[in-house]
């Protein structure tokens, strides 16, 4: 399942059999109050709730398509493999705990923690993106997400 997230409204797809766009957007999780950093605990807890208001009316027919894995290569991710400690690469693959993992650090800057212990890229729309992806993956059931690395031997 490709996961378009940079879009008017963000996008699931896969293949020519689904095609399901939510209500919801990146930019507006950002104007419901995630454009501040670092996020507020209950900015966070509203962006979660507008996620899954968005999201469960959906979740019947994504579990329908393979919840193996989840692909985004939109550049808004770039950061999520370093919160992480990994070094930039042609593609990875990230499991579910990993996802959680990288959602506590993101907790724990909302909590106070300052962003830079945790690895957390001082962006909103980062914040905002993977609030999505990682309900996406709690909520449907997908146990990886694919990142395309940076392009290589391009000039």
């Amino acid at each position: 399942m490709q996961l378009y997230l940079q879009e008017e409204l963000i996008r699931l797809r896969a293949g020519h059999s689904t095609d399901i766009s939510l209500p919801l957007s990146l930019s507006s999780l950002l104007d419901a109050g995630l454009r501040q950093f670092p996020p507020s605990g209950p900015a966070m807890e509203q962006a979660i709730a507008s996620t899954e208001d968005a999201l469960m009316p959906w979740i019947p027919a994504l579990r329908q398509e393979t919840l193996e894995v989840l692909e985004c290569a939109d550049a808004v991710l770039a950061p999520l493999p370093g919160v992480l400690g990994y070094p930039q690469q042609a593609v990875l693959e990230l499991d579910i705990e990993e996802i959680e993992r990288a959602f506590q650090q993101l907790a724990q800057v909302a909590a106070g923690m300052p962003a830079k212990s945790q690895g957390i890229p001082e962006r909103a729309d980062f914040v905002a993106a993977l609030v999505v992806v990682r309900e996406l993956m709690h909520h449907v059931g997908w146990q990886q997400l694919r990142l395309p690395g940076p392009a290589v031997g391009l000039d």
